[in-house]
């Protein structure tokens, strides 16, 4: 069984909203959220050194 976490990913080096991902490990967290960025991207790349990442604890909401 995979154990999987919740991250929120927020970029440092640009003004931009946080994105909350689930994921194995920080680093695939932010790679998710940097493919996603550019997937429709020419010309400006987004790159894994921009982001912070946050680990959040889950939450239940009733």
């Amino acid at each position: 069984m995979i154990e999987m976490e919740i991250y929120e990913v927020m970029p440092t080096m640009f003004d931009g909203l946080s994105h909350v991902v689930v994921a194995k490990n920080e680093a695939d967290a932010i790679k998710l959220v940097v493919d996603c960025l550019n997937q429709n991207q020419t010309q400006l790349t987004h790159h894994a050194s921009e982001f912070a990442v946050n680990t959040m604890e889950p939450t239940i909401i009733v």
